[in-house]
């Protein structure tokens, strides 16, 4: 187990590594003419691309799939990460919508809170929905999304039948990543905003870089967590060859 995570791990902050590659080159292509807006099409659809490679590779790997099959039906399952990804960008949209209006009219919430119950101080309760939000966005929503992908990677459509968001959504899996998101999000988020007094030499860049080092390690290890919580109590076969006779 631990040398999956490891290798997952290792796996993630490679795809994370080319996709701010790519990203870097979509943001400084200039979209001045015909030409530079197709190549910052063409840049769009490589990260989409990318990202569902990378993402597809991950799950097979946390499965237990080789990893040369790995990428191959990760590439192949393409369509299947968009399928996916269309949905939850929906609800992350929806979640994030609903936090804009609360935090716009919270204003308005205040003065009901204070005509109905009295009660004239709702910050701790705007803090509330405000971390309930990250919470459905950044853990319930990415475990069923990725449980479901892990069975349509495998069974096809026929996976949309599978018990796949009883597994996600059981209470020790939601306990769980709960955990990993705090103790590798949440908090490694405070390292990227710690700025210490160091002087103005080779030391500040130097302990930046590791800073920033430091963080992506650990994104990157809660994320193979995440994902190996994902497809807890399943594994992603590969596809079965029949010998010749």
């Amino acid at each position: 187990m631990i040398a999956r995570v490891v290798r997952l791990t290792a796996w993630l902050l490679i795809g994370a590594t080319v996709l701010s590659g790519l990203y870097w080159l979509f943001l400084n292509t200039p979209e001045t003419n015909a030409l530079t807006l197709g190549a910052s099409a063409g840049l769009l659809l490589a990260i989409l691309v990318v990202t569902g490679l990378v993402v597809n590779a991950a799950i097979l790997i946390g499965g237990g799939t080789p990893f040369l099959t790995s990428l191959l039906r990760g590439l192949r399952g393409t369509l299947w990460f968009i399928a996916v990804l269309v949905p939850l960008a929906f609800i992350w949209w929806a979640l994030i919508a609903a936090h804009a209006w609360t935090t716009d009219h919270s204003g308005e919430i205040n003065a009901w809170f204070i005509a109905r119950f009295g009660w004239a101080n709702i910050k701790p309760l705007l803090t509330t929905e405000m971390w309930v939000v990250r919470w459905l966005s950044w853990v319930v929503a990415p475990l069923a999304a990725v449980s479901l992908l892990a069975v349509v990677l495998d069974q096809g459509a026929r996976g949309f039948g599978d018990r796949w968001l009883r597994r996600a959504w059981h209470w020790r899996t939601l306990l769980l990543a709960t955990l990993v998101f705090v103790l590798l999000f949440v908090l490694p988020w405070q390292l990227t905003t710690w700025r210490p007094a160091l002087p103005a030499t080779w030391v500040e860049p130097t302990v930046a870089g590791i800073r920033l080092i430091a963080v992506m390690l650990l994104w990157a290890l809660g994320a193979a967590l995440l994902v190996l919580l994902s497809i807890s109590g399943r594994s992603v076969p590969p596809p079965v060859t029949r010998s010749a006779t």
